[in-house]
C-alpha cells in the first residue's frame, strides 16, 4: 500500500499542452513502475498535467530521487518538458487514508484542498475521517503535504465515470452530511475543488 506519493504539476505554455502531456507520458512509461499523468478539465488556477507516482515508504522515494539525479538522461527530459511550461510544481504527499480505486481503474481524479485554522488541522483530519467512512458514492482518500501549506489536508477522489462524481456532490449536500459541513466550516478558511481526467494510468 502506497504511502507517499510524489507530485510533479506542470502548467503548459500556451499551445504547448499536448507537447508537455505527451511527454509526461513518454517519461512515466520509460520508468517502467506504478503512476498516473492526468489533464485538468476544471480547475481553480490554470490548466494543468498532472503527474503521480506513489511509493511504499520514504526511503523508496528517496532511492528514486538518487536514481533519477544520477541518471543524465532522465534529467534532461523533465529539463526539456519544462522549458514548454510556464510552471513547474513538485510535492510530496504523504497518504493518510488511501482513495478506494475503481473497477477497470479511474476514468477522473477530483481533488479537494481544505486549509484548516490554525491548530485545527487534527481536528478537521479526524472529522475528514469520520466523513469518509460514512460516505456512500465514494470512498476519498486523505493527504497531507511535505512541505507547503503545513495546515492543508487533500481530499483525493478516484471516479469511474462523472456520475460518480455528481452523486458525491448531492451526498454531501444532503441532510445526513449537514453537521459535518457545520463542522467542516469552523474548522477551515479555504476550499479549492479541481477535476482532472486520467490520460495514462499504469500499475508498473
Amino acid at each position: 500500500m502506497p504511502r507517499y506519493v510524489q507530485v510533479i504539476e506542470r502548467i503548459p505554455k500556451p499551445g504547448k499542452n499536448e507537447i508537455v502531456l505527451e511527454r509526461s507520458v513518454a517519461t512515466l512509461k520509460s520508468l517502467n513502475r506504478r503512476g498516473t499523468v492526468m489533464a485538468s478539465v476544471s480547475d481553480a488556477t490554470d490548466r494543468r498535467v498532472i503527474g503521480l507516482l506513489p511509493f511504499e515508504s520514504i526511503s523508496d522515494l528517496e532511492t528514486f530521487h538518487d536514481e533519477y539525479r544520477a541518471n543524465p538522461d532522465a534529467m534532461k527530459s523533465i529539463e526539456e518538458n519544462g522549458a514548454d511550461c510556464e510552471k513547474v510544481r513538485m510535492d510530496i504527499l504523504e497518504l493518510l487514508e488511501s482513495p478506494v480505486r475503481p473497477d477497470g481503474g479511474p476514468k477522473y481524479w477530483a481533488r479537494t484542498l481544505l486549509v484548516a485554522k490554525r491548530g485545527e488541522l487534527p481536528n478537521l483530519v479526524a472529522v475528514m475521517r469520520e466523513l469518509r467512512g460514512m460516505a456512500e458514492s465514494v470512498t476519498f482518500g486523505l493527504t497531507r503535504t511535505i512541505g507547503g501549506n503545513a495546515d492543508s489536508v487533500r481530499l483525493v477522489f478516484q471516479l469511474s465515470s462523472l456520475n460518480q462524481l455528481e452523486a458525491w456532490n448531492n451526498e454531501l449536500v444532503s441532510d445526513k452530511f449537514q453537521s459535518y459541513r457545520e463542522k467542516i466550516k469552523a474548522l477551515t478558511v479555504q476550499r479549492t475543488t479541481e477535476l482532472h481526467r486520467v490520460e495514462y494510468s499504469t500499475q508498473g
